[in-house]
Parts: C-alpha cells; sequence; structure tokens
C-alpha cells in the first residue's frame, strides 16, 4: 500500500481558500461584534435607566455621576459598559449613558455616545399668573405680576439673565397679538425657581387672558445643555399650555 499526503502546491492552494473565506467572512464578523456590543449597552442602560426612575421616586434626585448608590439596592452590580468604561448619570439632563467605542465625551467627529433618559421629556406642563400686587388684574403697578413657567424635567442651575431672556424669545404667547413672551415680561429680573421653574416679571398690564389664553415653546428650542446627546433634551413643542391664576 502505497501512502500519499498533500503535496505542497496542494497546502498552499487550501490555505489560500481558507485566507480568501476568512478575509470575506470578518467584515461581517465585525459587523456582528459591533452590534452585539451596542445592544448590551442599551440593555445595560434600561436596566439603569429603570433602577435611576425608582430611585427618585422612593428616595428623590439621584445627584452622582456613577450608579454607585444604585449597586446592591437597585442594580445586582455596577455594570461596564462592552469598551470597559463605566456608564454616566447626566443628572442635570436626567439620561444615563455610554461613551461608546471611543471612549470620550469630546465631539471628535463620531460623537457615538449611548444615551437613555430615565426621567419624562422635557416639556413645558404649567404656566400660572401670580397676582403680585393683589390687584385682581394682570399688572405692574407698585409691584410686577409674574408669570411662573413649569418644565417636566430639570433645567439648570447655571443660568444668567441672558439665557431667561433668550428662552422669552422662544416661548409664544397666544392671545388675539400672539407674540414672544419677551414682549410682555422683564427679563433682566428674570429667575430660576428650584430646578423646574422659570418665573418672569410681567412689564405689560392686561397681557393676557387667565383661564383663555396660552404659552407654547417654539420648534427646535433646546432649554438645557445634555453634553452626552445634545438632542436629548430639545423641549416637545407646539403643546399650547393655558395660563391659570395661582
Amino acid at each position: 500500500m502505497i501512502r500519499r499526503g498533500f503535496t505542497l502546491i496542494e497546502l498552499l492552494v487550501v490555505i489560500t481558500i481558507l485566507a480568501i473565506l476568512a478575509g470575506a467572512a470578518l467584515p461581517y464578523v465585525q459587523s456582528y461584534v459591533a452590534e452585539s456590543r451596542i445592544a448590551k449597552t442599551k440593555t445595560d442602560l434600561e436596566e439603569i435607566a429603570r433602577a435611576l426612575a425608582v430611585y427618585e421616586t422612593r428616595e428623590g434626585d439621584y445627584t452622582k455621576s456613577d450608579v454607585s448608590d444604585l449597586t446592591g439596592r437597585y442594580l445586582n452590580k455596577s455594570p461596564i459598559d462592552p469598551w470597559g468604561s463605566q456608564y454616566v448619570v447626566d443628572y442635570n439632563a436626567g439620561t444615563v449613558y455610554s461613551k461608546g467605542p471611543d471612549r470620550s465625551d469630546i465631539a471628535d467627529g463620531k460623537y457615538d455616545n449611548i444615551s437613555v433618559s430615565y426621567q419624562p421629556p422635557l416639556a413645558l406642563v404649567s404656566a400660572k399668573w401670580v397676582d403680585k400686587n393683589q390687584s385682581g388684574r394682570i399688572d405692574f403697578q407698585n409691584v410686577n405680576d409674574e408669570l411662573q413657567l413649569t418644565f417636566s424635567r430639570k433645567l439648570t442651575t447655571l443660568l444668567t439673565t441672558a439665557d431667561m431672556a433668550q428662552y422669552a424669545t422662544k416661548i409664544i404667547l397666544n392671545t388675539t397679538t400672539t407674540a414672544s413672551l419677551d414682549t410682555i415680561v422683564s427679563t433682566a429680573d428674570a429667575i430660576l425657581v428650584g430646578e423646574k421653574t422659570v418665573v418672569y416679571k410681567i412689564g405689560q398690564d392686561d397681557a393676557f387672558v387667565t383661564g383663555k389664553d396660552s404659552v407654547e415653546v417654539m420648534s427646535g428650542h433646546n432649554l438645557i445643555l445634555d453634553r452626552a446627546t445634545p438632542d436629548a433634551n430639545r423641549c416637545i413643542a407646539n403643546q399650547k399650555v393655558v395660563i391659570l391664576a395661582q
């Protein structure tokens, strides 16, 4: 019996064929791995978001940038994203996010952060007239009356007078004359009350009719800056909120 093995040429042909097949399959494998990591990240973020929502319901605002206070009580363990980084809580924006494959918060062209909100969408939820001078009508005699606008999520604790004035230009007052809010308020004295309510001093008599007129945020207005996902805090627009007396 004559034993015959592969010749060198046959081995080279087989190796070449295997290399071609591996090269053709590699992009699909890499794509699958990338998609699997993103899917794992989204699952982790949704779990953390649920834990954060429960925490804030039971214990108040969560004010840490990591998930350490959740571990053991609201999370079984402190997860790490598939690229080896800690998940980050942006408590001012109400989001939790992964820095993504580039492991950076910096917008370097990729900006591949993956983010999930754990608080409700940003929206104007109430508009109230406060009769500060107890005159029974909307005016600014002796003491300016106020218009209080309350939102569903935190704004920022670093608002300046210029910010307040800019916000006022983005809010429409729906009356018979329909105008921007800044035409009837004194933005120089605007303040942030708590973390969700902006208070403007009214600078025009009979500027609106409570129970009838309304305000709404203009389309595309971003009220707060979220470093992870800039569009995450774009305020829901074109929802009219009737002005009520406090």
